[in-house]
């Protein structure tokens, strides 16, 4: 039954939800989320001019002996293995800090919302992530193997707009941004109004709260050591 849904959340998110309420199974979206990051990582690290990433990646300032000290401990696969744990495990930790949250959003918004409900909400409402996938490959196929795996990421703030060098301050953060966030807020909006009967306004906020509170406090760091 889930599997309808894969495309349905996407033009008809208030059915979709509706029709995953009494059964919120999150390891379909998760599975797709988990082949699609990690085939991107195995396909950037497998095409990657290798010498011209270890130059890329490490900080232009750092002492000749200790860059070519770092770059003989990086290896393709070490760094292939640390991306798709990054996936993996990454991913699952996040999604069961939303899960948290959203139950103890549910039980401070007086709303019935369990920790499987909210790591599946956040599960499903992640799928939009899915659209950078493609760009992300043209992005790899016609880079001739000098691009910073950040940068891959059409969708990402970064990449439209701040045009942030690595290793400058606001790299981190517009490249973690993305603007398909703005459509995983929108569903998730949808899916807790769903799933709880709560105001569009209450589930708005708890929608975007964490957000603002990540990237604010991200932002007010850089602005601090800057």
């Amino acid at each position: 039954m889930a599997f309808a849904q894969l495309t349905q959340v996407f033009y008809e998110p208030s059915a979709a939800f509706a029709a995953l309420k009494e059964r919120p199974r999150a390891w379909l979206p998760l599975l797709l989320l988990y082949v699609a990051g990690i085939g991107m990582v195995v396909w950037y690290f497998q095409s990657v001019d290798w010498e011209w990433m270890k130059a890329a990646t490490l900080p232009p300032d750092l002492p000749a002996e200790q860059r070519e000290a770092a770059g003989q401990g990086m290896t393709r696969g070490l760094m292939m293995g640390f991306g798709i744990a990054g996936v993996v495990l990454g991913t699952l930790l996040i999604f069961s800090l939303y899960g948290f949250y959203y139950w103890l959003a549910g039980k401070l918004a007086s709303m019935e919302l369990s920790f499987k409900s909210g790591f599946a909400l956040v599960a499903w409402a992640s799928l939009p992530g899915l659209i950078s996938v493609p760009l992300m490959a043209l992005q790899i196929a016609t880079s001739k193997g000098q691009l910073a795996f950040e940068n891959a990421d059409m969708l990402s703030l970064n990449f439209l707009l701040v045009h942030a060098a690595p290793h400058t301050p606001w790299f981190g953060i517009a490249s973690a941004l993305k603007l398909t966030d703005i459509w995983v807020v929108v569903l998730t909006t949808i899916g807790l109004r769903t799933w709880t009967g709560k105001s569009g306004t209450t589930c708005a906020i708890i929608a975007v709260l964490p957000y603002v509170l990540i990237y604010g406090c991200w932002a007010a760091w850089i602005l601090f050591k800057n």
